[in-house]
């Protein structure tokens, strides 16, 4: 068994590993990212010079958050993925991050806990359609907002995720939109392409269900007819409730956003009403 650094060559088998498991949100810009951001905390699992797993570990300035956790499936059982989990949190540690989350699918959940993570709150999926519209008040991001969105998501996700958003807001400038009332930003969503869907996150607003219904509206009319496909975190009432009024999304199987360390507040803010993913904004 090798553990080794993640290279741009290996993108197409993660790619592999994520479209077998059916992540419609992995891409390969995602992927991109992650060694542009810090290649030194993306990991390969290899046996006998054959890559069999994958993983990934974010690190922001207090927190740190693992994801991508894929062992192909006829090397399962043979404790590949607990090699590459236990790396990537030494990896972590290893550069003073004591809050590590992560969202577990429910079969893992089990694994995790015998490590120490614990069950914070639901990290629940939506997906569907709705009608897309543009108000006079929503406009796309500029340059000159990007200042203000990675600061406000700061404040409101706990962490500085600057990198990840800098680069969406860059590539996919026509599916990030602010909403600006009287000369001030008072919300924003921000999407990326996936497979087949839309991906939708972060999304925040500062003052209403209405403003932010609004927002996903406005995120819809770049759809292209695609669904979209949101993460909220259960503890997002205002969030879970809008989506669910709306009565065209359905929720997906959920997962659980688990924490090690003694603190649970990343992303918990109620005005952000989906987190995208903790790992890339």
């Amino acid at each position: 068994m090798t553990i080794r650094k993640m290279t741009p060559s290996d993108i197409r088998f993660a790619l592999d590993l994520t479209n077998a498991e059916g992540w419609v949100g992995e891409t390969r810009d995602v992927f991109e990212a992650f060694l542009a951001y810090d290649p030194a905390g993306c990991f390969i699992a290899e046996h006998d010079a054959r890559e069999v797993g994958v993983c990934v570990a974010t690190r922001y300035r207090t927190s740190g958050f693992i994801g991508e956790l894929i062992v192909v499936k006829d090397m399962r059982g043979l404790g590949y993925g607990r090699k590459l989990f236990e790396c990537s949190i030494r990896y972590l540690k290893s550069h003073g991050i004591e809050n590590i989350y992560l969202d577990g699918d429910l079969d893992a959940v089990p694994f995790y806990e015998t490590i120490g993570f614990r069950k914070i709150c639901r990290s629940l999926r939506f997906v569907g359609r709705l009608a897309g519209r543009r108000n006079g008040l929503i406009r796309n991001a500029g340059p000159e907002d990007t200042d203000v969105v990675c600061g406000i998501d700061r404040d409101l996700y706990g962490d500085d995720r600057g990198f990840f958003l800098r680069r969406r807001l860059e590539l996919f400038s026509r599916l990030n939109l602010v909403l600006e009332i009287d000369g001030r930003l008072c919300g924003y969503i921000m999407a990326h392409p996936g497979n087949g869907v839309l991906s939708v996150g972060p999304w925040a607003v500062f003052d209403c269900q209405e403003k932010a219904k609004l927002l996903l509206e406005a995120a819809a009319s770049e759809a292209g007819g695609q669904p979209l496909r949101i993460g909220v975190l259960e503890s997002s009432t205002a969030a879970v409730d809008l989506i669910e009024s709306i009565g065209s999304f359905e929720e997906q199987t959920p997962c659980w956003r688990m924490g090690l360390g003694p603190s649970s507040a990343i992303g918990g803010d109620d005005r952000l009403y989906a987190i995208g993913s903790a790992a890339k904004g």
